[in-house]
Formats: C-alpha cells, structure tokens, sequence
C-alpha cells in the first residue's frame, strides 16, 4: 500500500466529510458507517489488504461465524457505494474525487474526471445569481460555478434556481424529520440508549452472567452526563434512539457480542465479541465496550454529528462542535461555538453538563479576547454545576477546572479525583486532570493522562500531547516524536498541542532545521514573527497559564535559537 503524503491525507479527510455532509449519504447511515471505515483504514496505512470478512464484521457489525463464500453482502455493499460514488461525482464540480477500484476493497483519491461532464449539463454563464439571505450559501456554490462556465438563457436560470430550492426544501425537511424529540423544552435533547439482552437462555450460569453484563453497562453508561439511559419498557414516546443489544453468540462457550444499533434505521453502528469468563477480565471489556460507545467522541457522538455537523443550534449540536473544538483546537470554530453556548446557557440554565461545559467556554472566551461572547464567573458556574448535580462527575471536575485556572492546586486535585471516582471511564476529566496536575508540578499526573489515552484512543488530542511532552521530559524524545506525528497525520487539521510536542523533540533529537521550519509555519498560523517570545505564541492557543509556564521552559531547554 503506497505510503500517502500531508495533502493526499487532508484531501482524503475533506472529501470524506463533504460526502458524509450530503443528503443521499445521510439518508443512508449503512453507506456513511462504510465510507468511514474506508477512509480511517487508509489513513491507518496497515500493510494489509482489506477482505469482505474484515469489512463484513469491522465495517458492517455482523457476527465473526460470518462465511463470505455463501453470502455476498459486503461486496454488494461495496458495489452500492461505489454507485453513489460516481453518482455524486458527476453532479458536484470538485478537482478530486474518492473512488473504490473494481477487484479491490482500497479507497482512494483520484482526479475527477467528470468535473467536465458536470459542467456540460449545466449549460453556459449567465449573470450571478444570487442566494436568499435566508439559506446558506454553501448549498449554491456547485451551481454558480457551473453557472459561470457558459451562457444560459434566463428561463433556464429560473428552472435550476427553482430546482435548487426545491432540493434545498426537501434537504431541510429530512433534515428536521431526523432531529431527536426533546422530551421537555427545558431540558436538552441528549441522545438516548437503551440496553437489552437476549430472553431465552438455558443454562442458568450463561443467563446469571448475561444479566450481570447489561447491570454493568447500565450503571457505567448512566455516569456519563450527555447520554440518556432508559429501561426497555419505558412508554413508547420514550423509545431509545439506540439499543446496545447483549447477543448470545455461544452459550456453551460463554461468549457474546454486544451490538451498537440505530434503534430507526436497524443499522449497526458497532460491535464486538467478548469473553463471558473471569469476571476482572469481563469488567474490563465492558469498561472497553461502553468507552467505545459513550465517550466524547466515541460512536454515538460521530453517528449524532453526522446528522448535526456544523450546526450550532442552541442544546445538544452545539455541545457536539463545542466538543469538535476541544478536540482539535480548529480556532475558526471557536467563535461561533462560544456564541452557541451563550445562548444555550440561557435557554437551558439547569441541565448540569451545559454548565459545567460553560466553565470551559467562559475561560477559552477569556483567554481568546471573546470575553463579550460569555457571560458569569467561572468560579460560579462550576458551583452551580456542583449543585444541581452532586453526583455528576462533569460537575465534580467543573469545580476542579476552576480550582485549577484559579492557581489553587491542592483544591482542584480534591475535585477532581472526586470527578475521576464518579466516572472512572471519561477520558476527558481523566487526561485533563492528569494535564492540571502536571502543570502544577505534581508528577502523578501523568498516570492519568497515559491511562486516559490508553483506555480511549480518540481522547482530545490535547490530552497525546501531554503523553507526548512527558515522554521527552523523561528523556524519551524518539518516542515523543512518534506518538506527537501519529495523531498529527490522523488529525483533519491543525493540531498545536501536538505540533508544539513535535517542536520540541525534533529539537531535543537535534534536527534543529526540521524544528525551526515547524515552528516557523506554526508561528505564521498564529500571526507572530517567529521570533516572538514562546509564551506569547503559546497564548494564542491555550488558555491554562500554568501549562504555558511550563513550555516556557521546556522551549528554553530546547533551544531552538
């Protein structure tokens, strides 16, 4: 498998989201789980060719006893998606286009042949037409350029602006028919799961361990804030949107496979087999199994932003692009993130996760010289997250982070240890409070930040850059190098927690050219000469002064000029 360079890997991720954001994909969540599958396994770049098995049971949830010689379903699958590949390509003008060669299960990037063709059916130029003020004007874009490319009649202009609008109508009504019900209009729309499990089972050990199994996923899913978890037999309005079903795949054998489903579409969105045996051993794959579901950014969270990417309405799409902001520090959505959790925070002033999030946003407005967009005290927001839930673990660690941002670090451990104890499976409140802790100079901090990304490999990407600095601060600048560039090219865009890690143990490692082209390109992105002082281009990018106290330092160690 040919190696891919920075641009093939980005290209890679832009045509992914810009298909995945199109209506005839998000009607079909089996084709967007299958795209997404393809395109991580690319950027992976493992040496090994995918199978119809690998795709059947990896991509497409179906049980390992899957026989690819008698059923032929993932290579249907693959041939429908190729389909709507080339359908989309030729009605969208794009320079490249992804496609899936016959006898082959590999996407790729390739150029788009049929930009041209595109254009022919669209007709000539004619004056700009100009969009609503009230629809977004992305939707036209494809069209003006066609538009531009030759001449129209003006009927015909009339006839394609009534057909987009008629598209962009019919968009907005699938759109709306897939939002999630609120279930009251004080309360934020989390999504909802419901845990069940096979009925019929002979053998008493078997069943005793079954329902043992979905007891634990149960009191481990309700720890986390933004998800809802409702009984089975709850009243039909208040159907789950996703079921994770407990499968008996070999009762003898005591082994099952829990199963991740969109309760609307039937569509799997995950699964995987585990051992019915020791019990540490059992604990340990469920913890595993509802990290993989429940986090942050675990399935749930990319099935949900799916729907709502880019959508900043006030409630759960905005907590979705707050928490695609902490993720990878893209600051062109930090602006409209912020405006969202203002106004979120007045329409949902008592749900317990919205404020303890609010701790976050009103420090990052702070820092970021939004401070207009955000309004209270930090310090009494984590206090009013802390007493609406005092057994919520987002709550616990909205009083540490404040604790923390306010210097006081023996208060913000206290809380933040509370935070871990009431959700030992967040890998946020776990990496962060091993950052905090770090940034105060208490060295334990880093078995929570490593635990953090060992148990949850899409933590924030902040949270591999403290894993990363740690590695080269124990001398291990090799292995600091290797983890910082790992997630940097997995990542859709900049990552400054990461490329600062990198920086600093190229330098370490003594290729000082290599880590003054970076920062140089990393001071540019900032708006700074690169020879402006660390800690004022560090500011531009995060808001927690002790960390930046500390990079401080490790930049003087490291020389670069």
């Amino acid at each position: 498998m040919p190696v891919l360079n920075e641009d093939e890997k980005l290209q890679l991720c832009l045509e992914r989201d810009r298909l995945l954001c199109n209506p005839e994909f998000a009607r079909s969540p089996t084709m967007s789980k299958l795209l997404r599958f393809l395109v991580d396994h690319k950027l992976r770049e493992e040496n090994k060719p995918l199978t119809a098995y690998v795709i059947a049971v990896d991509a497409l949830g179906r049980d390992e006893g899957f026989d690819t010689q008698i059923d032929s379903y993932p290579r249907v699958q693959i041939g429908r998606l190729r389909r709507m590949l080339d359908h989309f390509y030729q009605r969208e003008a794009s320079e490249n286009r992804l496609s899936i060669p016959y006898n082959n299960y590999e996407i790729t990037v390739l150029p788009n042949d049929s930009v041209g063709a595109a254009d022919d059916m669209v007709g000539g130029s004619a004056a700009a037409v100009q969009p609503p003020a009230s629809l977004p004007t992305a939707s036209f874009a494809v069209a003006e350029k066609g538009l531009a490319s030759g001449s129209l009649s003006a009927g015909r202009v009339r006839i394609w602006a009534a057909v987009l609008v008629l598209m962009l109508a019919a968009m907005g009504a699938f759109y709306y028919s897939q939002r999630t019900e609120v279930p009251d209009e004080s309360s934020i729309a989390y999504p909802s799961i419901t845990v069940t499990g096979p009925q019929d089972i002979a053998l008493s050990s078997s069943r005793a361990k079954i329902q043992m199994a979905q007891s634990y996923l149960i009191r481990a899913l309700k720890r986390f804030d933004q998800l809802r978890v409702l009984d089975d037999g709850a009243d039909p309005a208040e159907k789950a949107q996703y079921l994770l079903e407990t499968l008996l795949l070999n009762e003898a054998a005591g082994r099952i496979q829990l199963r991740l489903v969109d309760r609307a579409s039937q569509e799997v969105i995950w699964s995987s087999p585990i051992e019915v045996g020791a019990i540490q051993k059992l604990e340990a794959d469920l913890d595993q199994a509802v990290i993989a579901t429940a986090s942050l950014h675990g399935k749930i969270a990319q099935h949900e932003l799916s729907k709502y990417r880019g959508d900043y309405s006030p409630g759960y799409p905005c907590l979705l692009q707050f928490h695609q902001f902490l993720r990878y520090q893209d600051r062109t959505l930090l602006k409209p993130a912020l405006q969202c959790m203002a106004v979120s925070a007045e329409q949902f002033p008592d749900d317990v996760y919205l404020m303890s999030m609010l701790v976050v946003a009103k420090n990052l407005s702070e820092r970021s010289g939004n401070q207009d967009e955000m309004e209270g005290v930090r310090k009494d927001l984590a206090l009013q997250a802390a007493t609406l839930g005092d057994d919520s673990a987002s709550a616990a660690f909205a009083v540490a982070q404040s604790a923390f941002l306010e210097g006081d670090c023996r208060r913000g451990v206290a809380w933040g240890e509370r935070a871990v104890r009431l959700n030992p499976l967040n890998s946020r409140i776990m990496g962060y409070l091993g950052l905090y802790m770090l940034a105060c100079k208490m060295p334990e901090g880093e078995a929570y930040s490593t635990r953090a990304l060992q148990m949850d490999p899409d933590a924030d990407l902040t949270i591999v850059a403290t894993v990363a600095l740690q590695k080269l601060r124990r001398g291990d600048a090799k292995a600091a190098q290797q983890l910082a560039s790992r997630y940097m090219d997995l990542a859709p865009g900049s990552t400054p927690g990461l490329e600062i890690s990198y920086i600093l143990s190229t330098a370490t490692l003594g290729d000082k050219e290599e880590a003054r082209r970076a920062w140089r390109q990393f001071t540019k992105r900032s708006n700074l000469p690169e020879t402006a002082p660390p800690s004022e281009v560090l500011g531009k990018w995060m808001s927690n002064p002790l960390l930046i106290r500390q990079l401080e330092a490790d930049f003087a160690k490291a020389e670069l000029y």
